[in-house]
């Protein structure tokens, strides 16, 4: 077989795979469509967004930003209906037939929603901010909400975290400063007496470790406990005398996991600071001690002696 007949075989066998490919995600892009559109038709929108969501990253139409909108408005998350519908709006020519209604539906959202902005300009990176348990991006500006109750959770690595409480009414437009809160900070002793200097040993580094950890321990604990307190919330919202949503459902799962991670992680932070305080002052007390540390009963045993 001549070479050129060779590289054109090759090239055809390529062409015919991915075309191949496109047409099977084409398929299962159909196939998860359909199957968003029964599972909004019995109003399980949750499950609806999850196929559409599914379908469009096999094949991005039009027709499925229209219906992942659709779903996002009836859940109640009206800022990414309102871009799904502003996207799927500007794709499309004005003699398209749904041009007209999908702008009605843009200007409903504009008219009926509250808008919050949430400013973090002295925030430090890596800062997250949640609203109803949805991570956003404070930097794209005022944010749809619905009419009613919202908490936002601001969290960074080495801060308090913060949460608000907003109610919000239809049409209000409101400014947030979002702030995670104070720095968490271990008190330490910085130095000692010039007598003591040589009188040090492994205890004071010790327990200034154990400080440290159990500072950090007890901020895992707290964010913890902000978002079992967060997840209660969505879930209260969720769910009524007649069911709970999936998001409810969720929520409640959730909530759950976050507060048996708080109970434990306070406990241990509590341990480790005690420890790391007695560690402390034994190195400040004494040059002549022994100590000894264990398990024991329902948590650790201390002893020593002192000269």
């Amino acid at each position: 077989m001549a070479r050129s007949t060779k590289i054109a075989f090759a090239l055809f066998f390529v062409a015919f795979a991915t075309q191949a490919r496109a047409d099977d995600a084409v398929t299962q892009a159909d196939r998860f469509f359909k199957e968003g559109r029964q599972a909004a038709q019995r109003g399980d929108f949750a499950s609806a967004c999850c196929h559409f969501d599914a379908s469009f990253r096999l094949d991005p139409g039009v027709g499925t930003l229209i219906n992942i909108g659709d779903c996002a408005e009836h859940l109640g998350d009206l800022e990414r209906a309102y871009q799904n519908y502003r996207t799927a709006y500007a794709r499309m020519p004005e003699s398209d037939d749904r041009a007209a209604r999908l702008r009605s539906r843009i200007e409903s959202i504009e008219q009926k929603s509250a808008k919050i902005s949430l400013r973090t300009d002295d925030a430090p990176e890596g800062t997250v901010v949640t609203v109803d348990g949805n991570v956003v991006d404070p930097k794209k500006g005022p944010r749809h909400v619905t009419a009613g109750a919202h908490v936002v959770l601001v969290t960074a690595v080495g801060r308090r975290g913060t949460r608000y409480n907003v109610t919000m009414s239809e049409g209000e437009v409101r400014s947030l400063h979002a702030t995670p809160g104070d720095v968490l900070e271990a008190v330490l002793p910085t130095s000692l007496p010039p007598e003591q200097h040589q009188k040090t040993s492994w205890t004071r580094p010790a327990g200034i470790v154990s400080l440290g950890l159990g500072a950090a321990t007890i901020w895992v604990g707290s964010l913890a406990g902000m978002m079992a307190i967060d997840r209660r919330d969505v879930q209260h919202v969720s769910c009524n005398v007649s069911g709970c949503t999936p998001a409810g459902v969720d929520a409640a799962h959730d909530g759950a996991t976050w507060a048996d991670v708080s109970t434990v992680t306070f406990i241990a932070g509590g341990a480790l600071v005690a420890l790391g305080a007695t560690l402390v002052i034994v190195s400040l007390s004494s040059p002549k001690k022994t100590i000894s540390v264990g398990l024991g009963g329902p948590g650790f045993v201390l002893s020593g002696s002192f000269e």
